[in-house]
């Protein structure tokens, strides 16, 4: 970072759209992708407008949800592309459980998989808990599927505290 902190290294230097349109511009037969800065799919959007891709980072892993609709939303009617099922945040929670299972049989440890989908319930009463029961060391050596089952509990609750 050469001496930048790693929130300055978000900031410096200011991302420049305008010169990567022009590089595409320039150079239509390259394959131009922007990275960096992007949090919405209207911002997605409007870079799609210009450059062949965008990359998302800190986004898709501080609020994954918000990709949800996006597949349907940039990709649909594309080659080979069909049309994708509306996706559930339980189903995408269950499957990564599956994958955590399986690592873990490899001897893998589960933690390495699930600080990815902390963001998962972002913005949904009972995130916080679910969070921390995700986060705490002490449930490591339970396995994936009983610290869902731990996490989930603790997500309704709170769910239903806040509705009361």
């Amino acid at each position: 970072l050469q001496g930048l902190s790693p929130k300055e290294n978000r900031d410096v230097p200011p991302l420049r759209y305008g010169v990567v349109h022009r590089l595409k511009a320039d150079f239509p037969g390259l394959t131009i992708v922007v990275n960096g800065g992007l949090t919405t799919a209207g911002q997605i959007g409007e870079q799609l407008l210009h450059v062949d891709g965008v990359m998302i980072g800190r986004e898709a892993y501080h609020h994954p949800w918000t990709m949800s609709a996006w597949d349907r939303q940039f990709f649909t009617g594309a080659a080979g592309q069909c049309e994708p099922a509306e996706p559930q945040r339980e189903a995408v929670e269950s499957a990564m459980v599956d994958y955590m299972e399986g690592q873990a049989a490899l001897g893998v440890p589960w933690t390495h998989a699930s600080r990815h989908m902390l963001g998962l319930w972002n913005g949904t009463p009972g995130a916080r808990r679910w969070r921390q029961v995700w986060s705490d060391h002490r449930q490591k050596n339970q396995t994936p599927r009983e610290v869902a089952r731990l996490a989930t509990a603790q997500r309704l609750a709170e769910r239903l505290r806040a509705a009361a």
